[in-house]
């Protein structure tokens, strides 16, 4: 199962590739934003370590799709905004109260857009909640918990699946 979403994953990043692409160089252009890469190589590593956690996550999130169907749905657009709001989607991380930030570093999309945003704009370190190798770091670590924990729920649901021979029925 973590292959399909493996697959499904590098389809979706491929689109939004493209769209950012075309997101950041027309708003480059429009609002003449400059960017000053600090490390490039860093910069790679935070991407990829961000992907990678929100990868894991991603998996993990997949086994609660499959055992309450559509209601999940639901729950992921209720959580959308706030998620957005507390990660550091619409403002910096350093903004927001000390244990806010903390626990919104459980979110790898909030330590990812914070180290980016550190190594692209010549203003980016004095905006960081924490170093950029810390969160890398962290980053590290929760892309290895996510992705075992995925690992360990998705096994979970295939053997729920086997014993009720149903996956995305409601179990009610």
């Amino acid at each position: 199962m973590m292959g399909v979403l493996l697959g499904m994953a590098i389809g979706g990043l491929v689109a939004t590739l493209i769209r950012a692409i075309g997101v950041i160089l027309l708003g480059s252009l429009l609002f003449q934003v400059t960017y000053t890469i600090l490390s490039f190589p860093m910069l790679l590593v935070i991407f990829v370590l961000s992907i990678t956690a929100l990868y894991g996550m991603g998996m993990m999130s997949a086994s609660i799709f499959l055992l309450l169907s559509r209601e999940a749905w639901h729950l992921a657009n209720l959580a959308q905004e706030p998620i957005f709001l507390v990660s550091g989607f619409y403002f910096p991380l350093k903004f927001m109260p000390f244990w806010v930030s903390a626990a919104a570093s459980l979110i790898p999309l909030t330590l990812g857009l914070d180290g980016m945003r550190q190594l692209v704009f010549a203003s980016g370190p004095t905006l960081g909640f924490l170093d950029v190798k810390t969160e890398a770091w962290i980053l590290a670590g929760l892309a290895v918990l996510f992705i075992i924990g995925a690992k360990l729920l998705l096994d979970q649901m295939e053997r729920l699946a086997i014993r009720e021979g149903r996956i995305t029925e409601s179990r009610r």
